[in-house]
């Protein structure tokens, strides 16, 4: 993790808190465990990061919990892809090693549930301010007083320009 704090603009809601433990499928409103857990090891064969825990993964799953309870076609959408995802081998998706999943994945990838999932996951995990936080971002600055007065030039994993530059 990165010694850098990040922040977000602290006019949007606080991130959301899961339990750490399988608990953590109660929060949702519509995904039962195991399709929840098939999509977090969706998310995680998509986007690999070996330094980011589990909960951002989790917390990935429960904006996409919060998409589909809104919208029934939605739900619908993510469940063909839950299906596709874990009747793709003998064994359930979450259940495969990485080299099967990614297999798996590669077939689906034309498909519109899928790019439903994708496109879902790039928008909520990279807008998770831990992951932020983990990648070295600041995030948002303004209610901090701007990039100008917190270092925006304190870029110390560049070398040094060269003298009179």
């Amino acid at each position: 993790m990165s010694a850098i704090t990040a922040h977000k603009d602290p006019k949007l809601p606080p991130p959301v808190v899961l339990p750490v433990d399988a608990s953590w499928v109660g929060a949702l409103s519509l995904f039962e465990a195991q399709a929840a857990e098939t999509l977090v090891a969706v998310v995680r064969t998509l986007y690999p990061h070996d330094g980011l825990p589990e909960r951002i993964y989790r917390r990935t799953v429960f904006h996409f919990d919060a998409m589909a309870a809104k919208a029934p076609g939605i739900a619908q959408v993510f469940a063909e892809f839950i299906d596709m995802a874990d009747s793709a081998l003998p064994l359930p998706f979450r259940e495969l090693s990485e080299g099967y999943r990614v297999q798996v994945l590669k077939t689906l990838e034309t498909t519109p549930p899928f790019r439903l999932v994708q496109r879902s996951a790039v928008r909520f995990l990279y807008d998770d301010v831990e992951v932020w936080q983990a990648f070295g971002y600041e995030g948002a600055s303004v209610h901090l007083g701007g990039y100008v007065n917190r270092g925006f030039n304190d870029l110390d994993w560049l070398p040094d320009p060269p003298a009179g530059v």
